[in-house]
């Protein structure tokens, strides 16, 4: 049970008042039982520099959060940009209407003595860009290496950070795709793994893993195997390779490399070949 919970409302971005009236019918149900309740504009389109979430950060424990995201995302940007982990998250979008909603808080939280709704505001556009579970995150820099729009930078203590999340080109997950440990969410994509669905984490493809093991050098931890210099991302090995980074397994290496006696026998036909052309333009 959450004790007596300061109750955030993301509200949702646009004009559709169907969402908007569920936050109104919400934060009426929630008041008139007695719990306190702050609205908010949309987390993940709030602007990073906004002085909003230095208000979000100052609010009291615990936090209860309901927004039109999935519960991982907007957990993960309420970690990132306040510093606080909610108690709760729920996901409005998966409410069929406010009594349900209200019904999964406090089934979980204890009341408070008196209601109150409280709203704080800030100029919100529409955003995207990637965030970061850093549940998840390695500090690999892949995504560092990968992004082609100069979103990601080293922070201060050796980590990946998405530093210029503007700088994403709109619609582009990519380096969700690529992410060896599913930990970068674009909470608008059509892909729920990519979107953070519950029970979902975004696994690279074959491709996707040659060129995390090509681009940083490091080694399998399968077949053992480090990339060569020089070694490119996009060439995949031919014939059989390794499940995890594409390198070419065992067999396939002996089959691809020459053993030293046929290497001599081939050394024997091209000395015979070219014998052979000799003679040829000797007779000429």
């Amino acid at each position: 049970m959450v004790d007596r919970p300061c109750i955030i409302i993301s509200r949702h971005l646009g004009c559709d008042r169907r969402p908007a009236s569920l936050e109104d019918e919400l934060a009426d149900l929630l008041y008139s039982a007695g719990w306190h309740i702050t609205l908010i504009p949309h987390l993940y389109h709030l602007p990073h520099g906004s002085e909003l979430w230095a208000r979000i950060t100052a609010l009291p424990e615990p936090l209860v959060l309901a927004s039109w995201l999935h519960p991982r995302p907007s957990t993960c940007l309420l970690y990132e940009y306040a510093g606080r982990e909610p108690a709760l998250a729920i996901d409005l979008s998966a409410c069929s209407d406010a009594g349900e909603a209200c019904a999964s808080i406090t089934d979980v939280c204890m009341g408070s003595d008196e209601g109150r709704i409280s709203t704080l505001e800030a100029e919100v556009n529409d955003r995207w860009y990637p965030v970061i579970d850093r549940s998840l995150c390695t500090g690999c820099r892949h995504c560092l290496q990968f992004c082609l729009f100069g979103v990601y930078e080293i922070d201060a203590e050796g980590g990946v950070t998405a530093a210029r999340p503007d700088n994403c080109k709109p619609g582009c997950p990519a380096c969700s795709r690529v992410c060896p440990q599913g930990a970068i969410i674009f909470p608008l994509c059509d892909d729920p793994a990519i979107a953070g669905a519950p029970g979902t984490i975004m696994k690279p493809d074959a491709a996707a893993r040659r060129a995390y093991y090509v681009r940083t050098g490091q080694t399998c931890p399968v077949c053992g195997r480090k990339a060569e210099p020089g070694e490119h991302a996009d060439a995949p090995a031919a014939g059989s390779t390794c499940d995890e980074c594409g390198s070419p397994t065992e067999v396939a290496r002996e089959i691809a490399e020459p053993s030293p006696v046929h290497r001599e026998i081939d050394e024997l036909i091209d000395a015979l070949d070219g014998l052979a052309d000799a003679r040829g333009g000797e007779q000429r």
